[in-house]
């Protein structure tokens, strides 16, 4: 009956979108009052109720380190909180990531690992936005796939760090926190569902599954079926995410040249329909700002016809 319902003019259900991520940079300190107030209002007319900071810093790299300052945050945290919006927040982000990643040697790694831990635990305890009332929880701001993560002395260590991190967030009364997962399309003996497995028999934490439409295609679905089967089965808490761009040749091809553009809605709109059969405690979008918040073209079409199929 329902289904019949649905299918009858004008009764056709919305697009559901609960969240988007929101990436910062250091573009993003020069935003007035009034434009972070376009952006969070922008995420709320296309459904959204919580906003996810990527992460509110970035240091250890070649560039200077930098941390969004208070002033901004404090005014991202309002313009969010007056378009009802709660706001999730990224921890800083420690680009020696990548090396821990690439490291053949455990002590690289063991590295990383004690001194983002450190940092990390330091700005959960530390930080004051926990204290407003739209904070919605933390964001570890780290990517997981099987490629990197397929030894399983590997996927221990990485599991006690990760336990780390959600103690101290839960001990400070601030839930569970949240980190993406994907699938890797490289060659590996690795498996999401095993590495999973491990993670969530060791910590608690709450699954950001992507859905690699924008990087991989719609094929890519198939690739994560077995670990959204899999989260179902444990009754596990967790989101997907819902990439809103398409991401265009580069002459690298090795990620260090991203080059992307809005999708088009009819692929959006395949995607949320299918997110909203996952079991996924919130659908969210990769990003609204900026492929569906901005000037250009591709992006203004998508936003328009978005807020149409809402209306």
């Amino acid at each position: 009956m329902l289904a019949a319902i649905a299918s009858l003019p004008g009764c056709a259900r919305q697009p559901r979108l609960d969240a988007s991520f929101l990436q910062l940079w250091k573009s993003h300190f020069q935003l007035t009052r009034e434009q972070w107030q376009q952006r969070m209002h922008a995420m709320r007319e296309l459904g959204c109720k919580e906003v996810l900071l990527q992460w509110v810093g970035l240091h250890g790299g070649r560039d200077p380190d930098w941390l969004l300052p208070d002033a901004v945050m404090q005014t991202l945290l309002d313009s969010a909180d007056q378009q009802g919006l709660r706001v999730r927040i990224g921890l800083p982000y420690d680009n020696s990531w990548w090396q821990a990643l690439a490291a053949k040697d455990s002590a690289t790694e063991a590295s990383f690992f004690v001194r983002s831990s450190a940092s990390a635990s330091r700005y959960m305890r530390e930080a004051r936005w926990s204290q407003h009332r739209r904070f919605a929880g933390w964001y570890i701001p780290y990517e997981l796939e099987q490629y990197h993560w397929a030894e399983p002395a590997r996927q221990q260590r990485l599991a006690t760090w990760l336990a780390g991190l959600s103690e101290v967030s839960q001990q400070a009364g601030h839930g569970v926190p949240a980190i993406s997962t994907y699938f890797s399309t490289l060659d590996t003996q690795g498996s999401l569902v095993q590495l999973w497995q491990t993670l969530l028999d060791r910590t608690q934490l709450r699954p950001m599954v992507q859905d690699g439409v924008g990087v991989a295609g719609w094929p890519n679905i198939q690739a994560i079926e077995p670990l959204l089967l899999y989260l179902r089965q444990r009754q596990a808490t967790f989101d997907v995410i819902v990439e809103l761009f398409e991401q265009l040749p580069s002459e690298k091809n090795d990620g260090s040249d991203f080059k992307a553009r809005s999708a088009d809605f009819a692929r959006v709109k395949r995607q949320l329909e299918w997110a909203d059969t996952t079991g996924a405690e919130q659908v969210v979008a990769f990003a609204v700002d900026p492929w569906a918040f901005g000037s250009d073209p591709q992006t203004q079409r998508l936003r328009r016809e978005w807020l149409r199929a809402r209306s």
